[in-house]
């Protein structure tokens, strides 16, 4: 295919994805504070809310398992993550031992992300433990990357680990809060490469669609980075105005049309930015107002993108 074809053709799968709205086949939030999901059409309408069980009260991560008929949950505060049978709420799994944090067999301490990967597997960052864990769809114990209770930057060891994403089918991308980096490492736990990060407080660095990595910087105030696989900066979102400055952003995630979703977690909002412009295509929550009615949020800390 030529050149002008190529270019074609990309800029017609961009608007066939822009005809679906924003946010491509939708979005769903981890609506922290009011212990709930959010789904969020491709235009940004609200299509549900879905209450989660107990005992987890404070559920700030979501993950859709292949189909989207599961949700991966996590909640820091009891210490324990789940899957929910989506789009129902029940619960259909649970592991960590509620309320009892620790490293002990089935115990968690502040528990971050529980991610699908393409094999198959759970990649669960279990950050006081400094390790990572491979659980399968069911749940149960595959494999522990790091060591249990020992934090280190070197290579077989993670330092604070707060989310741990696929990278391909046999790597993942572990965002070390101390030591402000990514590591990259294969799913034995063998470290690869180290990125450092211009973030203050990394979370949550994810490949995006189109092949490179977005890091979400949790300060106030906060930033959002882009970095191509090698570690170079591409992009960075720091608005400084009073309306578009970012209080503690937990997670930056790439849509298929090239646009970049974020939680603006302490502004009670989720935000749409469009890469080229830097400028916010679209906002649900309003900016500083936490709540429950439709429109608003309170403290969402995750999303997924609909697929």
């Amino acid at each position: 295919m030529g050149r002008f074809g190529l270019l074609g053709l990309l800029a017609w799968i961009g608007l066939l994805a822009w005809a679906k709205g924003p946010l491509g086949q939708g979005l769903v939030v981890a609506d922290a504070g009011n212990h709930r999901l959010v789904e969020l059409s491709g235009e940004g309408r609200l299509v549900r809310v879905v209450p989660l069980p107990s005992p987890f009260r404070y559920t700030d991560d979501v993950f859709l398992g292949p189909g989207g008929k599961v949700a991966y949950i996590t909640d820091p505060e009891v210490d324990a993550v789940a899957a929910v049978a989506y789009p129902e709420g029940r619960l259909l799994w649970v592991y960590g031992t509620p309320g009892r944090p620790g490293k002990g067999p089935g115990q968690l301490d502040n528990p971050d992300d529980l991610v699908p990967l393409p094999s198959g597997l759970l990649a669960l960052a279990d950050i006081r433990n400094c390790r990572v864990l491979l659980l399968t769809r069911e749940g149960k114990p595959f494999r522990v990357l790091g060591r249990t209770g020992v934090c280190s930057n070197a290579p077989g060891f993670f330092n604070k680990p707060n989310g741990a994403f696929p990278l391909g089918k046999d790597h993942l991308l572990v965002t070390e809060i101390v030591g402000r980096d990514v590591a990259i490492v294969d799913l034995q736990g063998h470290r690869l490469k180290t990125l450092p990060l211009p973030a203050r407080y990394p979370s949550d660095a994810n490949l995006t669609p189109w092949n490179t990595i977005l890091v979400a910087d949790w300060s106030d105030p906060g930033a959002v980075y882009e970095l191509d696989l090698e570690g170079r900066l591409l992009w960075r979102y720091a608005p400084t105005d009073p309306e578009g400055r970012l209080d503690h952003p937990s997670v930056a995630v790439g849509l298929a049309h090239g646009l970049v979703a974020l939680t603006d977690d302490r502004r009670h909002r989720v935000l749409v930015v469009d890469r080229r412009s830097n400028r916010v295509v679209f906002q649900y929550g309003k900016t500083g107002v936490p709540g429950s009615a439709p429109g608003l949020l309170r403290f969402p800390d995750g999303l997924d993108p609909m697929r």
